[in-house]
């Protein structure tokens, strides 16, 4: 009994035209000449609608910004006196107070008016800042006004001066910090104002939208606590 014959590969060559075949065929066949096409023959079929003859697709402008609702001359009489009787009302209770404090102990009396006096210095103080807001955030909007100009007329000289008076802005802010320094080193380098001005409320103000974005998010974090542990929230779920 012979051996089982193992497996085996074969290489098989493909066919092949001989060269002498191949070089026949191609000198049995013209060489073709150069020509050229007729211009009458082509025909151009104009597009109904040229895009060149189109005008430019401007975005619109934006709607006037609506005015703010005023109150009429009886409501702010009615808020106002009714704000006068409060405050005089709370000033004679704590006087009433404090007085009736003395006439039991001394020193009763003494510290309620130095609680009173404390009360007063904190309101007065709180005032100020909340006035000191109002004009530093009208000073705001002034300069947004102004960079607004500046980039539309791409005025250098004014975007230098409102840049300057923004970095002087937020100076103590240390966030601001790096932006200035970065800005204070790239001015000499940019012409074009409208750049100038993108620049800066990219270097300084970016840390400035990133605060405040936390702020109001922590904000609305307070106030949703708050508001599901307040009574109210309870009776409107007992109700339900």
């Amino acid at each position: 009994m012979t051996a089982p014959r193992k497996p085996a590969a074969f290489r098989i060559e493909p066919e092949t035209e001989p060269k002498s075949q191949v070089s026949r065929v191609a000198a049995e066949q013209p060489a073709r000449r150069p020509r050229a096409a007729r211009a009458d023959v082509a025909v151009v079929i104009p597009s109904e609608v040229d895009v060149f003859d189109e005008p430019d697709i401007e975005a619109p402008p934006p709607p006037p910004a609506t005015a703010p609702r005023k109150r009429s001359l009886l409501a702010r009489l009615f808020f106002g006196a009714l704000g006068v009787l409060v405050s005089l009302a709370v000033g004679l209770w704590a006087d009433q107070l404090i007085r009736d404090l003395f006439a039991r102990a001394e020193w009763l009396g003494w510290l309620a008016a130095g609680m009173a006096t404390i009360a007063l210095l904190s309101l007065l103080v709180i005032l100020i800042r909340e006035f000191l807001a109002i004009a530093r955030l009208a000073e705001v909007e002034k300069m947004q006004k102004r960079a607004l100009d500046a980039v539309a007329r791409d005025d250098p000289k004014a975007a230098r001066a409102l840049v300057d008076e923004l970095s002087a802005f937020v100076a103590a802010k240390p966030e601001t910090a790096a932006g200035r320094r970065s800005l204070a080193e790239l001015r000499g380098e940019i012409i074009d104002g409208a750049n100038l001005v993108r620049l800066a409320e990219t270097e300084i103000l970016s840390p400035l939208d990133a605060r405040a974005k936390i702020m109001i998010l922590e904000a609305a974090k307070r106030v949703s606590l708050i508001t599901a542990v307040s009574p109210r929230a309870l009776v409107d779920i007992a109700y339900v």
